[in-house]
């Protein structure tokens, strides 16, 4: 009796032990078979269930199987349709055994077992000698854990062996380019900013099969943006164009074979473009709302902020909202150029300030050179609160007189109003808008 807790021990140390670096290469035969050496004519066939085991004969020697070993091959019918294989190895002393069974078991499967048997008149002749045993019909799923037994014939009591063998998945160079399942073919492509293109080429695709292009947003799913070629297999050229729109980190270009259940591959040109995302900002100027919403599947802390000089932007209270999809809206907003949106990842921080960059129509404020007067200059309807102030320190200006400037938009250039202050300090303060805060200017007059 085994414990299975030592058991599990065991699986666990062979996996690591006998798991292949991905980037090896695999061999490749043209037949599986079973082969026996000291001139031992084996021959295997499946086998199905087992009986109870047996108790060794008292002259048998506990360790029948020495040297087993795992190890993985191909056998291929073409260079792109090969299966995947588990070859075993064992070396076994034949006293009292007539054969040794091969089974497999994998989570989900049924154990799935081969018997190779020894005739009886060569077996005779090598009682004393170690046999060589080799198995390489064991077929084994792409990536898949495989549970090895080996069992004597007749199944003697605790005389099996167990190995655990990881097969390679779809990442080793020698699966991906020869196993059909994981052949998705090579993505090659350069870019064309002035015309938002892609040329696209495609290599070491399934020879028999048509390939689809297409360019998606990958999310949970890689949604489609429309842009979709089909490349024939009697084409010797396989290039495309796509064009693009946005040359956001999430836009990829994906490639398959028109076959069921095909494997995918996708190229992300512009992952690194994380800026891109930042562009997706919106203002409705009747309603006074600003938006954004993200191209692309994206983690963000959004907050606003006033810009001040020398670049840092210091958040407005309680404007933080944290962004997993959809869209982040703010309503009752000041457009002022100093008011700023900042976007906050793991990758970093980007300030983005709309209102600073013509894309909307904002107001502002100047002084007219030629007499002491101020302009307001307003593309949205604005109720604005003007006050004069004194300087009492560095940071303190206390207000002498306050004035209220309604402008209101038109469609025909800005709408102006003045002001004839006295000579000291402005404050002004958007009063309609829930997202503002004063700005002080200080004229030279």
């Amino acid at each position: 009796y085994v414990s299975p807790l030592l058991l599990q021990v065991v699986f666990l140390l062979l996996a690591f032990y006998s798991s292949r670096v991905q980037g090896e290469r695999i061999e490749k035969i043209e037949q599986c078979g079973v082969h026996c050496s000291q001139g031992l004519r084996c021959k295997a066939k499946s086998h199905v269930s087992f009986g109870f085991c047996k108790k060794p004969p008292d002259s048998m020697s506990s360790d029948v199987f020495t040297n087993t070993s795992v190890s993985t091959v191909m056998r291929c019918d073409s260079s792109q349709r090969c299966s995947v294989h588990l070859r075993v190895s064992t070396v076994l002393q034949i006293k009292h055994i007539h054969g040794i069974y091969f089974c497999t078991f994998a989570a989900g499967l049924m154990e799935r077992c081969r018997i190779v048997n020894f005739p009886k008149t060569q077996r005779a002749k090598l009682v004393d000698k170690q046999v060589n045993i080799q198995d390489d019909c064991l077929e084994v799923g792409v990536g898949q854990d495989m549970h090895i037994t080996l069992k004597t014939w007749p199944w003697f009591c605790d005389m099996d062996v167990f190995r655990l063998h990881h097969a390679p998945d779809c990442s080793n160079m020698d699966i991906r380019r020869s196993v059909t399942e994981c052949i998705t073919g090579r993505i090659h492509y350069e870019v064309d900013v002035e015309r938002k293109e892609l040329a696209v080429s495609v290599s070491e695709m399934l020879e028999d099969r048509d390939y689809h292009l297409r360019l998606c947003h990958k999310g949970f799913l890689c949604t489609g943006t429309g842009e979709h070629v089909l490349l024939k297999k009697e084409n010797p050229l396989k290039n495309a164009t796509l064009k693009y729109s946005r040359p956001v980190p999430c836009l990829c270009i994906e490639g398959w074979s028109v076959m069921t259940d095909a494997p995918r591959v996708q190229v992300c040109p512009f992952k690194h473009r994380v800026e891109e995302l930042w562009s997706g900002i919106a203002f409705d100027p009747v309603t006074g709302t600003l938006s954004w919403e993200a191209a692309c599947h994206i983690n963000a802390v959004v907050s606003l902020c006033e810009l001040h000089d020398g670049g840092m932007c210091e958040d407005l209270a309680h404007s933080h909202q944290t962004y997993v999809k959809g869209k982040v809206t703010y309503s009752a907003v000041d457009p002022h150029p100093r008011l700023c949106m900042k976007f906050k990842t793991e990758a970093g921080v980007w300030v983005k300030c709309p209102f600073s960059e013509g894309d909307f129509p904002v107001w502002y404020l100047e002084v007219k050179e030629s007499q002491p007067q101020l302009l307001v200059t307003s593309r949205v309807r604005a109720s604005l609160s003007v006050s004069t102030c004194s300087r009492t320190g560095s940071d303190m200006c206390e207000n002498t007189h306050t004035s209220l400037v309604d402008v209101v938009s038109q469609s025909y250039g800005p709408v102006k109003g003045t002001l004839q202050p006295i000579r000291h300090s402005v404050n002004t303060n958007c009063n309609n808008q829930k997202w503002h805060f004063q700005y002080l200017y200080i004229p030279l007059w």
